[in-house]
């Protein structure tokens, strides 16, 4: 099997409903790292677009793929894309630590609202900067407008660089899903908030889920979406819209935010983009009730290889 250079968006967030589902944390983490695997295996690139967390996803991908593939690879197998407002919340030197750390490994681009993108390169001057203990390290933002790039080496030119403009955050995360539709040719989702009002830490940032923005996206454009719904979160419902698993498989839980039964009702009318193929929705349906990490891994490739990829016009 091969995907020699497709780029593969993995969509993750943590599931508020999992623990419920009988899967710990560590489950989760084993099966995206086979899938992580298998999809570099086959000669794909992961996108990925996420935060700046030590404990989150994102460290936990390119660490993971770095222990195994960072010298085999002319390319990074590793794409971060990071939107424009978290960059604005990151510590500089946690953020510069990070690119010298992850170094032929991942490539990270900032992405901006109006859909511009630059590339963030740690600098090999290893010294210090100064007095400043966040001195010690430099980065460059590279973009066609400035090929030898801009020199950041502080908190304060961070800031300085990204201007005092901002944006709406609900337009910024839009704005960067839309940009990576273009980028991929292809998704796999698993997990992600459901803005479950009785669990503050399950709001989503935008007007709805990433995870469920994003798969209408990738559906609309006519690109291959995988759903992991085993494992509860806007995943699993995505699944039950899709009619991929069935409405038994809704998990109970208290309000949401209204725009979540508004987004999955997107999703629905998304259903026939799904090829009309028995075989390929047989497979997606297989997936989507799996927990087994090295079926999933396998299964994921397979199905990404065999979906007929029409790329479509998104929708403004």
């Amino acid at each position: 099997m091969s995907l020699e250079g497709r780029m593969i968006a993995i969509s993750i967030g943590d599931a508020p409903d999992r623990g419920r589902l009988g899967y710990p944390q560590r489950e989760v983490d084993r099966v995206l790292l086979s899938v992580c695997t298998a999809l570099v295996r086959a000669g794909a690139r992961i996108v990925y677009g996420g935060n700046l967390d030590p404990a989150g996803f994102t460290f936990k991908i390119f660490r993971h793929l770095s222990e195994a593939y960072a010298v085999r690879r002319s390319t990074p197998p590793f794409v971060h894309v990071v939107p424009e407002p978290v960059l604005r919340r990151a510590n500089f030197a946690d953020l510069a630590a990070m690119l010298k750390e992850a170094r032929g490994t991942v490539e990270t681009r900032i992405a901006f609202a109006d859909e511009r993108v630059v590339r963030l390169i740690a600098e090999d001057d290893d010294g210090p900067r100064g007095d400043d203990e966040s001195n010690r390290y430099a980065i460059r933002a590279v973009d066609p407008a400035s090929p030898s790039g801009t020199l950041i080496d502080s908190g304060k030119s961070l800031e300085d660089w990204l201007g005092q403009a901002r944006t709406n955050p609900a337009d910024a995360y839009s704005s960067v899903r839309r940009l990576m539709v273009r980028m991929v040719t292809g998704r796999v989702v698993m997990g992600g908030r459901m803005g479950v009002m009785d669990q503050p830490g399950d709001r989503y940032e935008g007007k709805m889920p990433g995870i469920v923005e994003e798969a209408i996206l990738t559906l609309a454009d006519g690109q291959p979406l995988v759903v992991l719904g085993a494992f509860g979160g806007a995943a699993r419902d995505l699944a039950i819209a899709l009619r991929l698993l069935d409405p038994s498989a809704r998990v109970a839980r208290g309000p949401q935010l209204p725009s979540y039964d508004q987004a999955l009702q997107e999703v629905r009318a998304l259903a026939d983009r799904i090829p009309d193929n028995a075989q390929i929705r047989e497979q997606l349906s297989a997936i989507a009730r799996s927990d087994q990490a090295e079926q999933l891994s396998y299964s994921t490739v397979r199905l990404l290889e065999q979906w007929p990829h029409e790329p479509r016009r998104l929708p403004q």
